[in-house]
């Protein structure tokens, strides 16, 4: 329908967990640790968007704060135009019927005891009410479309990783949901396994159901998405739609090392030295740019005390397709920084 709301518009999202003691509660308090410092999402339905970046970069934090499974600290949530953070909790449930999540780990989403049957039919119990052969005749649909149709007796621990994979995305698309947040849904798999995952993950899709696929796979990014997110340490340092996934292009530094990651580039032993050195050097990332200290380009010119150093980044348009939080490229670009005095200079 023409006039209806975005799906999803996430605005300024942040987090921070809270400090721990060590083991058994001894020993002092870590200080808090900033995850997510105002990043902003907007989909729509049938939409794919990638989100990648390396490990501990806070996608999978991103993901579960958009659907509360984390709670976020700031920031605005809209979900089919509702204040989703204003949602009460005892009505979470059923709402999540229409907001799904694919876990990273199949294994610790599946009850052993359980069949790959009763698994299905106790999610359509819950989400949506249905049971009896009206649920029975959906789980064979369901499990028939991924191909798993003879394994509806099974448990889980007689299915190999594949089939695990297909039967947690196959749950989680029971409901027909309107946002899948897909969690590395082919992490561990091998080529073979990875690809049939994702066709038949995409010819699940439709025009009402938009996939966020977080992943640190550049090629499965790139083979899925309508537009790619790089996230760096909670910030998002560039936005490309799918026509500038090309490593030939200009890139923010950082995605330009995720493309060199994704091709198996092997740098050489005076390359791995300097970005070491450079690594091991202090530098202050709550001011500047955070990625200063590994980036190629900052290193080269000897580190100056220049907007790269004090001022931080904001997402300016390089291309009418493409966004990065890049004083350089801004600059290469003839496109005008915001100034020092709008920046954020607090973690």
């Amino acid at each position: 329908m023409a006039d209806r709301p975005v799906l999803l518009e996430a605005l300024g999202v942040t987090k921070t967990f809270a400090g721990e003691r060590g083991l058994f509660g001894l020993g002092p308090s870590k200080p808090p640790t900033p995850v997510l410092h105002g990043v902003d999402l907007v989909m729509d339905y049938g939409e794919v968007t990638g989100l990648i970046g390396e490990s501990g970069s806070g996608k999978t934090t991103f993901g579960k704060c958009l659907l509360r499974i984390v709670e976020p600290d700031g920031g605005t949530i809209k979900l089919q135009g509702e204040d989703w953070r204003g949602v009460e909790p005892k009505a979470l449930q059923a709402a999540r019927a229409k907001y799904q999540m694919i876990y990273q780990n199949p294994y610790a989403c599946l009850n052993p005891g359980l069949t790959i049957s009763a698994h299905l039919r106790e999610t359509l119990k819950v989400f949506q009410g249905i049971t009896g052969t009206a649920a029975v005749d959906r789980v064979g649909e369901e499990l028939g479309r991924f191909g798993m149709r003879d394994k509806a007796g099974s448990y889980p621990g007689e299915l190999s990783g594949g089939e695990k994979r297909r039967v947690s995305v196959a749950r989680t698309l029971l409901t027909k949901p309107s946002l899948v947040v897909a969690d590395e849904p082919t992490s561990g798999l091998d080529a073979s396994v990875k690809a049939d995952v994702l066709d038949r993950m995409l010819d699940a899709r439709d025009a009402d159901t938009a996939y966020l696929f977080i992943s640190h796979d550049l090629d499965v990014i790139r083979f899925v998405s309508d537009r790619i997110l790089v996230m760096y340490r909670g910030r998002i340092v560039e936005r490309m739609e799918k026509d500038r996934i090309d490593p030939e292009l200009p890139h923010h530094p950082y995605t330009i090392r995720l493309f060199e990651a994704a091709r198996a580039d092997i740098p050489t032993e005076e390359e791995s030295r300097a970005m070491a050195a450079a690594a091991d050097l202090p530098i202050d990332t709550n001011v500047g740019c955070p990625y200063r200290g590994l980036c190629q380009i900052w290193n080269d010119r000897g580190r100056p005390e220049d907007d790269c150093a004090s001022v931080r980044p904001e997402l300016v348009s390089i291309h009418s397709m493409q966004r990065v939080a890049c004083h350089v490229l801004a600059e290469q670009a003839s496109v005008e920084s915001p100034s020092a005095s709008s920046q954020e200079t607090s973690p």
